[in-house]
């Protein structure tokens, strides 16, 4: 591969990387990602020399032209978001540059391009897809850069051989034998642009680590309708009854999900209590339910924390710590009753005890709960076994639908009879509801009727929202307050990250239901089958460990803030004062102990102490010690015999040691002042070899040749020829020779 065809392929390889990288936000529409794919590989085509048409300038000018009018059409008549209708302008301009033939200029606008699409994209994703494509694209922009500068450079110095009618020849010199040097190989540049990639990076991780950075809630507040995150149907004011099951069609990942558990709890007790709350609904109206009442309530931060409910409980709190994906919604996700939140610009409480914040758009996020995840137990809760609720939650918790079918009241009669507690009849209901259906995603949507009665009478399967939502029908017609949250499952734990990662698939819809003393308590009538479950094996394997770098990306490079900076510094500074500390005292014992060897003393602890307490020693009477003095001659012996050793050493292998080059000339200059002496003077237009041939010695003949390995063959000369040589030279500066007939003498 010549240069020309590499610089074109890198250069396709630069404009390809930032064109994934844009479509990996996954905010480009598919057909505008399909035509453009298709412009990079007509012009590629094209470049290469295989495709022999193209559009002209001037056709291309007037293109992008009318395209202004089609952007603002989109703009105003579409109503597209403006980073969609700048990228589609963005795009077509490139399509239309690389259709063409390209010179210098085009080729630096592509690259100008590409890097403004990068830097976009890095507005929109920051995960570790960026990453791994944000390196192809460095690697690709080093590479391209070089090829191009060598590639301008080469064509500028052929332009001017052209003009000033030359023929130039590359040779080199080798034992005497000129060889031509051939076409410049691409392995070598390839290579660079790798090692160069290292170098930057290396040089960036401390400038990543010191740079001051704002705090991670700045820019979250992102103007509205740059860019759109994916919706997720089910956690609105309003779901209808099946839109969960569209949800759990899709394996995308939602969130990650860290947890510090309270002691005390076994590992199917933390498994159990575990669900991500969600949305909560209250009303249904026979096709779907909703969330009545006034808008949510805004919860006062202190500081950096949102107090949401105060508690009594004395034993550590549940925390989580979430890391979503960029999704177009603004509910708060946690673990059910939320004491304390960090990490959100703002926090809103509905009447349901959900949870809300500004909305969120394109970017992810983290934020930390703080929940009191204790769930009481049944004897507990039959004695909480009041049925005066207070006048409120009667109100919005009791209500049935205007056509609501009087079967379901006969059905949760009929199950819950004999019951006499309230915790009876609830586990009743969710016994039968769990054992006497099937569950099933794939149902037919219930046009007419209540889709509720429809499963319970009818088609006797569902999935968690039919469930759900037939248990708390049961209950209110057994006047027992309950409503249904929309959220998800635990999710699957990464062991690797120590997270549960929470996928669309996780979703899921369950029951709280009231007691006037533990308030709302949450139950789950759905069969195990719609439980998730996860695969083991090698991919499960593989996946844990790409989620694993995915964590480690999201805490430590994207999260990276200020108060981590601090925290970094603070470490490293105690660190280093307790190594200091442990050295300086390690030394000092050292130091001690040596001092009073030296005058004789035992080495051991105890002859210290003893001669700590002793009286000291009279003044007037010097007390040097002969060990002191010993070791000091034995230093000053050390020292000398080092000395003479590195002269030695320096003589022998210092000249074989030190560069070939700088020695060969080195040599070969002694050599010539040495001849001058004696009158031998080397012209200017006489090589090396020349001058030997007209002196006639064989000294310098021998010379002669050892220098042109040095100089020419960069051979590194042994110890033995650089003895041979300064014996040789010893020997022409002790040779009184006349000179050769014809020589002149200065």
């Amino acid at each position: 591969m010549n240069l020309d065809r590499y610089f074109i392929v890198s250069s396709y390889a630069l404009l390809t990387a930032s064109f994934v990288i844009l479509a990996a936000t996954r905010q480009v529409d598919g057909v505008s990602l399909t035509m453009f794919f298709g412009a990079l590989l007509v012009g590629c085509l094209i470049d290469l020399g295989r495709l022999r048409w193209n559009i002209s300038r001037r056709l291309a000018n007037g293109l992008m032209i009318g395209w202004l009018g089609i952007a603002l059409a989109e703009w105003q008549l579409f109503r597209m978001p403006p980073v969609l209708v700048i990228t589609h302008f963005v795009l077509f301009a490139s399509a239309l540059k690389l259709l063409k033939r390209k010179d210098s200029r085009d080729w630096l606008w592509l690259y100008v391009i590409s890097f403004c699409i990068v830097l976009m994209s890095a507005g929109l994703t920051m995960g570790t897809t960026f990453l791994m494509l944000l390196m192809v694209y460095l690697l690709a922009a080093i590479s391209t850069f070089i090829a191009y500068e060598i590639r301008r450079t080469q064509q500028s110095f052929l332009e001017e051989v052209k003009n000033q009618k030359i023929v130039i020849e590359l040779w080199r010199e080798v034992n005497d034998v000129r060889r031509p040097l051939g076409k410049p190989g691409v392995v070598g540049l390839l290579g660079f642009s790798v090692l160069a990639l290292a170098l930057i990076l290396i040089l960036a991780g401390p400038l990543f680590l010191v740079v001051p950075r704002v705090s991670r809630n700045a820019g979250r507040n992102s103007p509205a309708g740059l860019a759109q995150g994916e919706a997720l149907s089910g956690f609105s004011d309003t779901v209808r009854l099946g839109e969960v099951a569209q949800v759990k069609l899709n394996p995308q990942v939602v969130m990650r999900v860290r947890v510090s558990y309270p002691r005390g709890l076994d590992d199917q007790e933390r498994q159990h209590n575990l669900r991500w709350r969600g949305v909560t609904l209250d009303r249904y109206d026979g096709q779907s339910w909703n969330n009545i009442g006034p808008d949510p309530v805004p919860i006062r931060r202190h500081g950096e924390i949102f107090h949401i409910e105060p508690t009594s409980r004395k034993f550590a709190f549940t925390e989580q710590q979430f890391f979503m994906e960029p999704l177009n919604i603004n509910t708060v996700f946690a673990a059910p009753r939320p004491v304390l939140a960090t990490g959100l610009p703002e926090l809103t409480r509905d009447l349901g005890d959900g949870l809300w914040t500004d909305a969120r758009g394109f970017d992810k996020h983290s934020y930390s709960i703080y929940s009191d995840t204790f769930v009481p137990d049944d004897s507990s809760l039959a004695e909480d076994n009041s049925r005066e609720f207070p006048r409120n939650v009667s109100q919005r918790y009791l209500q049935l639908p205007g056509n609501h079918d009087e079967r379901i009241d006969q059905l949760a009669a009929k199950v819950s009879e004999g019951a006499k507690t309230q915790i009876e009849t609830i586990r009743r209901i969710e016994l039968h509801l769990k054992t006497q259906y099937d569950y099933s995603l794939d149902l037919r949507r219930v046009e007419k009727g209540d889709p509720v009665a429809d499963f319970l009478f009818n088609t006797r399967a569902g999935h968690c929202e039919y469930f759900a939502s037939a248990m708390v029908l049961m209950l209110r017609a057994r006047r027992i307050p309950a409503r249904i949250v929309n959220g998800f499952q635990t999710g699957e734990y990464n062991s690797k990250a120590d997270v549960f990662t929470v996928r669309q698939s996780d979703a899921h819809s369950w029951v709280e239901a009231y007691f006037p003393k533990n308030q709302w308590v949450a139950f789950d009538p759905t069969p195990p089958a719609g439980l998730s479950e996860y695969d083991d094996g090698i991919m499960a394997w593989m996946r844990q460990y790409s989620e694993a770098f995915e964590m480690f990306w999201l805490e430590e490079v994207v999260s990276f803030d200020t108060s981590k900076q601090i925290s970094m510094f603070v470490t490293a500074q105690n660190f280093a004062s307790v190594a200091q500390f442990n050295v300086s005292r390690h030394w000092s014992r050292w130091a001690r102990k040596l001092n009073f060897w030296l005058d004789g003393s035992l080495f051991n602890d105890d002859a210290i102490v003893e001669k700590n307490n002793s009286e000291p020693a009279n003044p007037s009477v010097p007390n040097f010690g002969y060990r002191r003095l010993a070791l000091v001659l034995l230093g000053f012996a050390v020292l000398g015999l080092g000395f003479v050793l590195t002269q030695r050493l320096r003589g022998r292998f210092g000249a074989a040691n030190t560069n070939a080059v700088q020695q060969g000339v080195k040599f070969y200059q002694d050599m010539l002042r040495a001849l001058e002496r004696s009158g031998h003077c080397r012209q200017p237009d006489q090589t090396p070899m020349e001058f030997a041939a007209t002196v006639k010695l064989s000294a310098v003949t021998e010379i002669t040749q050892m220098y042109h390995r040095a100089r020419f063959g960069q051979a590194a000369l042994t110890a033995q020829e650089f003895s041979r040589i300064e014996s040789l030279l010893r020997e022409l500066k002790r040779k009184k020779s006349s000179p050769p007939p014809g020589l002149k003498l200065e």
